[in-house]
């Protein structure tokens, strides 16, 4: 009925009895949604009361969404959590919030350390040691960081934090709500730290002062005096203060957020460093640095709010790219002092190929000034068309023609051969920057109504899209639209942002290669279509007899039994839910797709109808097995059943009878 444990922790020192989990029983906590789960008699995880169906991410993201309160983190109530953390990963990354899972070996006990009748807290319990252990946090994968989460977990048990919601910066820290706190959580985890004297918060601007939040889930507007009383644990009397932050559109709002600014400088006695009024602070990935943005999304100076009594002047520029550097690395044709070249990267003239120091070559006249400029843009009616099916209709695209540049790898084959990919889209930069470390530039030309800019994106973008919501320097090339794209010239890029041309190209559209990357499949990319639509349907799927095991990527399937065929095993599987591809219907929905070459076509030549990805193998269970016997399919008497993965490695060459 029930266990006795002991625990070492601190306060923990007297036994504690655990219970068997008794839903009618189970302790609340504010802020956490608990979802009872078991194993099913045909694998995965099922409700209790419905164990002839198990739970997909989208039905379990369902049974979140429907009771309302998607705006918690979730708990997962069942035993070995951790063994299906694809699973909950996918909803995490659904829902946007954290999900907590037991860890693989454990199961959920009940104990309450006060004695009574009152509701038990659920506790994970190793099921060979008896001991406590504490629940996994899976974040949502796209947003995942080190950093903690909403939660204290303490030796079993979830515990809600108390205080101001705040986050651990790199030279400061992050003010966040219940709404942002997981995307906060992962831009703050990005920022590298800046020149030493540098302290950058992060905070959202509301009502013309600072939205701060507590644990409790409330929230309220500070002025410049409370926030500098909040943040008096940090040092910054004559220090150098950035505020993250996007400011308010309205006039009135930004004049009383000037002045709480100014205030802010006055307590603290630091000089507060602000993104332009109207304007943003975006994070610059390759930099791991912040860049200040105007109204219009152009990069622009960062303002001063400086105190009546500052000692000196300020020991930052704010330069025209955008950036605070170190003043002493703001002289023409001086090299950045070595003691920040690391933390702030190069100064403003270092930026600029333009600008070289006297007696080095000047920069081939091929390469552009940087950022490239920003494109006008127009609206489209609601017919139009772009190739990825979460795209909808009426994008505003570029209403002219502009320059951007594309990531392509330094080992890819000819740009013409197309950009290896698994979306049916390329992310296009003003500024190379912005692109990831480890790539060469392509510079295109984008015709009017080629490019989206993903600052007014209007798509419900799939979970593993999620990261790419707020890219202020990119634009988004949908395959339908890479006929428009003209790719112009290569680049190396060094980690300063300075262009090296390698290359001219011929003026051809851009396209896109699948490859057969870690995440597709079979040279397909990710947008295909799935089979079976509801509901589990049979297939079938041939393996050799004498070198039993699946393919390493993904296996074939049939609808119908296929002919006999000699040496071979035949598996009558049972298929979840969309969990194989169909290979017919993704040809058809990608032909009218000229830019992006794929195997599906290749594929429907052959006549493969079905594939399934070896990330779905263990949802896929085996009911029959049969071998070859002359011209007929013979059952094969006894063979074990279950999850495909567990099922082949049992399996021997039957002998003829």
């Amino acid at each position: 009925m029930y266990a006795i444990t002991r625990t070492t922790a601190a306060g923990f020192d007297k036994p504690m009895a655990t219970h068997r989990f008794d839903p009618r029983r189970h302790r609340r906590i504010t802020g956490l949604f608990d979802l009872w789960l078991e194993p099913g008699v045909h694998g995965g995880l099922v409700v209790p009361d419905q164990p002839d169906r198990p739970l997909t991410a989208s039905a379990i993201t369902d049974l979140v969404r429907r009771s309302g309160e998607t705006a918690n983190d979730v708990r997962i109530l069942t035993q070995d959590g951790a063994r299906h953390t694809d699973l909950f990963s996918e909803v995490a990354g659904l829902l946007a919030h954290d999900v907590l899972v037991s860890p693989d070996g454990a199961v959920i006990r009940h104990h309450d350390r006060q004695v009574g009748d009152g509701p038990r807290h659920a506790i994970p319990l190793d099921r060979t040691t008896r001991q406590v252990r504490d629940w996994l946090v899976i974040q949502p994968p796209d947003l995942a960081t080190p950093l903690p989460g909403w939660f204290t977990l303490d030796h079993g048990l979830v515990r809600p934090r108390t205080g101001v919601v705040g986050l651990p910066l790199r030279g400061g820290v992050v003010l966040a709500t219940r709404a942002d706190f997981v995307t906060r959580r992962a831009t703050a985890h990005r920022l590298g730290a800046g020149s030493e004297g540098l302290v950058t918060i992060a905070v959202t601007a509301r009502s013309g002062g600072f939205l701060v939040g507590d644990y409790g889930g409330t929230q309220r507007v500070y002025d410049g005096g409370q926030l500098a009383a909040l943040l008096g644990d940090l040092p910054l009397y004559g220090s150098e203060l950035r505020l993250w932050l996007t400011w308010p559109s309205d006039p009135d709002e930004q004049q009383r957020l000037g002045r709480q600014a100014q205030e802010l400088a006055e307590t603290t006695g630091a000089t507060v460093w602000t993104p332009p009024p109207g304007g943003s602070a975006e994070l610059v990935d390759g930099r791991q640095d912040l860049r200040a943005l105007d109204q219009a999304g152009k990069p622009a100076e960062w303002q001063p709010f400086r105190p009546r009594f500052a000692l000196g002047p300020p020991t930052l520029h704010a330069s025209s790219t955008g950036l605070l550097v170190p003043i002493s690395a703001d002289v023409i044709g001086a090299a950045p002092a070595s003691s920040t070249a690391s933390d702030t990267g190069p100064s403003e003239t270092e930026a600029l190929p333009a600008v070289e120091p006297p007696g080095t070559a000047q920069p081939p006249s091929t390469v552009p000034v940087l950022p490239l400029p920003r494109p006008a843009l127009a609206a489209e009616n609601r017919r139009a068309t772009y190739g990825p099916a979460w795209l909808s209709a009426a994008q505003q695209v570029n209403a002219e023609q502009f320059e951007a540049f594309v990531a392509a790898p330094v080992d890819a084959r000819s740009i013409t051969d197309g950009l290896p990919g698994a979306e049916l889209f390329l992310l296009a930069f003003l500024d190379p920057r912005s692109v990831p470390d480890g790539s060469r530039l392509v510079r295109v030309r984008v015709e009017p109504g080629g490019a989206i800019p993903m600052a007014v994106l209007r798509a419900a973008l799939p979970a593993r899209l999620q990261h790419l919501r707020g890219l202020r320097e990119a634009y988004l090339l949908p395959a339908a639209r890479l006929d428009r794209t003209f790719a112009v010239d290569t680049f190396d890029v060094d980690h300063t942002g300075r262009l090296t041309p390698t290359g001219d190209c011929e003026g051809e559209p851009l396209r896109i290669r699948c490859g057969s990357r870690a995440r597709s499949i079979a040279g397909l990319p990710h947008e295909v279509r799935r089979w079976p639509a509801f509901g589990t349907r049979r297939a079938y799927a041939l393996l050799p007899a004498q070198r039993l095991r699946l393919p390493r990527n993904w296996l074939r399937l049939h609808r119908r039994q296929p002919p006999v065929q000699p040496g071979r095993l035949l598996l009558e599987l049972q298929v979840p839910r969309v969990r194989a591809i169909d290979v017919m219907s993704t040809a058809e929905l990608l032909a009218p797709l000229a830019q992006v070459r794929s195997q599906a076509e290749p594929l429907r030549a052959a006549q493969v109808e079905l594939v399934l990805s070896s990330r779905s193998y263990p949802r896929v269970r085996v009911r029959r097995v049969y071998r070859a016997e002359a011209d007929a399919w013979l059952r094969v008497a006894g063979p074990p059943t279950g999850p495909l993965p567990s099922v082949v490695p049992q399996l021997q060459t039957p002998a003829p009878s």
